[in-house]
């Protein structure tokens, strides 16, 4: 098995559906998926019934409701090379996995792999600040070419890197930040990554309401991992500095839910640093 495509999900059904569907036309086929279920309910029984004649699906059903746990769970019953982790509401365009498998066919030495994001329209997504040129990831380049959905990994290299920090992210105090601090682990580790611009997943914008409300606990998953793996003082302050001039330009046009954003940004990253160190899985 080439791929192992691990899903975690809760309160999703059409989006599931719209996924699964995009994998029916991939052009490599040597691949599975895993779907760890966190629903209290059925509801999915009949989406994944839907696709068992066309894909290969493992359905696991977990009662712990942390987006972290679910990734490591899956993780676990993985057979293939190779692992990632698309959200349940993303969608493959038709040459992901064929681009994904011949990177690391060529590049033997590569342990980690990430790309771009676009949205169902095909244009570039608001959220993040990425790169428009393929790079070397590091602990600088991380910040702005990684997202959980678009990585990539050698099943063993996340195996022997214990794989996420269920701490972390989606269902946790600090929410976010948990591919940034997975990623510079496999790089203190001795592991390579590089970051593909071309290399891109479909996945929608989420309403800016919406990242307001998330911006504390997100800022605080950001500096937690800085604090955690000991990024240097240049780069803490440049991540603590760049809310704050986001606050003062947007208050200035009038535009208070975007300054609001980015103040609660600032406040959940020094939150986060400054933090003490929690009981970790990793």
């Amino acid at each position: 098995m080439r791929f192992s495509l691990i899903v975690p999900t809760l309160g999703r059904t059409d989006e599931v559906r719209c996924l699964l569907r995009s994998l029916t036309m991939q052009a490599v086929r040597s691949f599975e998926i895993i779907v760890v279920d966190q629903n209290d309910d059925n509801r999915l029984d009949p989406v994944i019934a839907e696709f068992t004649d066309h894909l290969r699906i493992l359905h696991l059903r977990s009662a712990v409701r942390l987006c972290n746990h679910a990734r490591n769970l899956g993780a676990r019953h993985a057979t293939g090379d190779i692992i990632t982790f698309p959200d349940d509401d993303c969608e493959y365009t038709q040459d992901v996995l064929m681009q994904v498998d011949q990177f690391f066919r060529n590049d033997p030495g590569t342990g980690f792999l990430t790309g771009s994001v676009i949205l169902p329209g095909g244009t570039s997504g608001r959220s993040g600040r990425w790169l428009r040129h393929d790079s070397a990831i590091d602990s600088q380049t991380v910040w702005t070419c990684l997202i959980e959905f678009n990585l990539f990994i050698r099943r063993p290299l996340f195996e022997i890197i214990g794989g996420f920090d269920e701490t972390l992210g989606p269902g946790t105090r600090f929410g976010s930040g948990e591919g940034q601090d997975l990623a510079l682990r496999m790089l203190s580790g001795g592991a390579s990554g590089r970051y593909i611009h071309r290399l891109r997943i479909i996945h929608p914008d989420k309403p800016v309401a919406l990242n307001v409300s998330r911006a504390f606990p997100y800022g605080l998953g950001m500096g937690r991992v800085m604090r955690k793996n000991r990024c240097d003082g240049a780069t803490v302050a440049r991540f603590l500095l760049r809310p704050i001039g986001g606050a003062l330009v947007n208050f200035a046009k009038f535009d208070f839910l975007i300054g609001r954003y980015y103040v609660m940004t600032f406040f959940g990253r020094l939150a986060g640093y400054r933090s003490p160190s929690p009981a970790t899985a990793t």
